[in-house]
């Protein structure tokens, strides 16, 4: 069917991908090494890992009738690296986005409910991220890019800053060759990592990152790792950034719905009914008050100003133990006088 392929990846196009490529369904290798770093607990706290470790071994075990998996990428990056300035943190720019899961999902009902008028009968199951798929695995044998040495997917023509979606077809469909690999001896993106979480090259150690430290993990964050978050409140972009494949990065389907840098004392000051006015667009919505309010404490102890001493006191004498011992910490690291 390859008319039929060529059809489908030019439909998936029109709907707002940047890319289109379609693989076999079947195990994939990637597998292996998920459970290996499973039993190596690198994965932190994410049990949900551990759950859909099985199923995610082969997309069949999910959705039993696929024969094909298209997958899809939508570019989402914009301008260049930003710095945030003395009085704000920063939020990566996938969580500055619109909430792309429905609005992914919505695009790839869109290209199967076209597919099914074209090849009537047949079947098909759309995922965006949340389910037990390995993305990165079917996009890299569909030919959508390689697997960078920051465990990330990269495409000569995209660089990594996209979101993978897909749909598992019961259709056998041609598919498209895998990518060739092109990171070569670059090692940016580990020597751009502060926190040292990409370990070896393709081997992410997740409780040391900061992109999971601020986002998933809960309660209070090692101390050990809190100078290495900097001043990210939720995700971070270093090692896309070093990446050379990233060196101009372009707008894509998916618009911000939030700005990148943020006001500390605006976010400090939030109830749970700002957070979400402020990111209820955005995939911040998914994270509580608290999470965010404690990463918005550690980064005021990591710019070492001394303005934020009052809202600091204040936060240590909170009833949440968490927040106050997140804002002892910070207020230690601030000098009496100084710059504000």
């Amino acid at each position: 069917m390859a008319g039929l392929a060529a059809a489908l990846k030019a439909r998936a196009r029109q709907a707002g991908a940047d890319a289109a490529g379609v693989a076999a369904a079947g195990p994939v290798l990637e597998a292996r090494r998920l459970r290996e770093w499973l039993e190596r607990g690198r994965h932190g706290s994410m049990s949900f890992l551990e759950r859909g470790a099985e199923t995610r071994a082969d997309i069949r075990l999910w959705y039993p009738p696929a024969k094909s998996v298209l997958m899809c990428a939508f570019r989402y990056a914009g301008s260049g690296a930003e710095a945030p300035g003395p009085a704000h943190g920063l939020i990566a720019r996938y969580a500055a986005l619109e909430d792309y899961h429905e609005a992914l999902r919505a695009r790839m009902q869109s290209v199967l409910d076209w597919l099914r008028l074209r090849a009537p009968g047949a079947r098909g199951r759309a995922f965006v991220d949340t389910s037990p798929v390995l993305e990165r695995a079917y996009a890299r044998r569909a030919g959508l890019g390689w697997i960078g040495k920051n465990c990330l997917l990269v495409s000569p023509a995209l660089g990594s800053y996209f979101l993978l979606a897909g749909l598992a077809l019961d259709l056998e469909l041609e598919p498209d060759e895998p990518a060739a690999e092109h990171c070569g001896g670059c090692r940016r993106c580990l020597e751009a990592c502060p926190a040292g979480a990409l370990t070896a090259p393709r081997e992410l150690d997740a409780r040391l990152c900061t992109a999971y430290l601020t986002v998933e993990h809960r309660g209070g964050v090692p101390e050990p790792r809190r100078r290495a978050l900097g001043l990210w409140l939720a995700g971070c972009d270093l090692c896309q950034e070093a990446c050379p494949w990233n060196r101009e990065p372009k707008p894509g389907a998916l618009k911000p719905a939030a700005q990148r840098l943020q006001p500390l004392a605006a976010l400090a000051a939030m109830t749970a009914a700002d957070l979400r006015r402020r990111f209820g667009a955005t995939p911040l919505a998914r994270l509580r008050r608290a999470r965010l309010l404690r990463n918005v404490l550690l980064a005021m102890g990591n710019s070492g100003l001394a303005r934020w001493r009052p809202e600091l006191e204040t936060y240590s004498r909170d009833p949440d133990p968490v927040l106050a011992e997140s804002a002892r910490w910070s207020l230690a690291r601030l000098p009496e006088t100084g710059q504000s």
